[in-house]
């Protein structure tokens, strides 16, 4: 923790996971602990950005016969970031994907039994993975920057959670397939039509569909789902996210500051462990729209 007036008077603690994809440096600045989430691949467990990283995994989906698998992360190391929140007198809140979607909240929550307070651990659910997630996890750490108490800080989250999704247009289906997300005969079908699947997650639930026209229409179909998403928004943040489509997502985040004028806006790609579930010439819109 760095000798600022604002980090002598911080109280606590974000934690989350790596599927957040948060910008490194707002990871820097508001001191926000990240968890890895694990792949796997031939039989080979890599941490979420510590073992392997974008590029890297990028390269070898293009080349390797087999694909990856995830696996929940160790309570171990959801305890030892809480230790050093406790160690530093500083309350946690432990921010997590949806149960309905991963184990991690389970195994935050594992972790956390251990920790009685005070200082207190606290683990929430948010609605959604991606940026999706990790604007509640971003606007929680600017409270606790600021300042603000963990109960302060947890409604944050809260409240930024419900206001925050994302919509995503796909090259195929047949990674959510493999995944065992949609059905396979589904995919197959999409994918012989000519059509591009889109894919939404929010409020923990996540919903497909397959839509007629070129993928610069349902580019544009994305910027119109966020434009209504964000019309009585006193806040919006939107992340471009992009898995191994960097010059389309670049172009795409131009029009949204254009059109939307967001007062965050970034572009990332997908970590590993969320590329491994969509596949490549993923391109969506993770976005937080609160009203107050």
């Amino acid at each position: 923790m760095t000798a600022t007036g604002r980090d002598r008077v911080r109280r606590v603690r974000l934690i989350t996971d790596s599927s957040a994809c948060l910008p490194s440096h707002e990871i820097a600045e508001h001191d926000i602990a990240i968890v890895p989430t694990v792949l796997v691949w031939n039989g080979e467990e890599l941490r979420d950005g510590v073992d392997i990283t974008n590029e890297a995994f990028w390269k070898r989906l293009a080349t390797d016969p087999n694909l990856p698998t995830t696996s929940a992360t160790s309570p171990t190391a959801y305890a030892a970031e809480f230790a050093r929140a406790r160690d530093a007198g500083l309350d946690a809140l432990c921010a997590t994907i949806p149960r309905r979607i991963s184990a991690m909240t389970d195994v935050a929550e594992m972790a956390a039994r251990d920790f009685a307070g005070p200082p207190h651990v606290r683990v929430i659910q948010t609605g959604a993975a991606t940026m999706a997630h990790g604007f509640p996890v971003l606007l929680g750490a600017r409270a606790a920057s600021a300042g603000a108490d963990l109960a302060t800080v947890e409604q944050t989250v809260s409240r930024a959670a419900t206001d925050s999704g994302i919509v995503a247009v796909l090259g195929s289906l047949e990674y959510l397939a493999r995944g065992g997300r949609v059905p396979w005969v589904v995919a197959r079908v999409a994918d012989a039509l000519p059509s591009t699947p889109f894919f939404g997650m929010r409020h923990g639930r996540i919903r497909f569909r397959t839509a007629f026209g070129s993928r610069a229409r349902a580019l544009r179909a994305l910027v119109k789902h966020v434009r209504r998403a964000s019309r009585d928004a006193t806040y919006l943040g939107v992340a471009v996210h992009h898995a191994a489509s960097t010059d389309e997502s670049h172009l795409l985040a131009e029009r949204i500051r254009r059109e939307l004028a967001p007062d965050d806006l970034y572009v990332t790609g997908f970590t590993p462990v969320m590329g491994a579930h969509v596949g490549p010439d993923l391109v969506g819109l993770a976005y937080c729209a609160r009203s107050s």
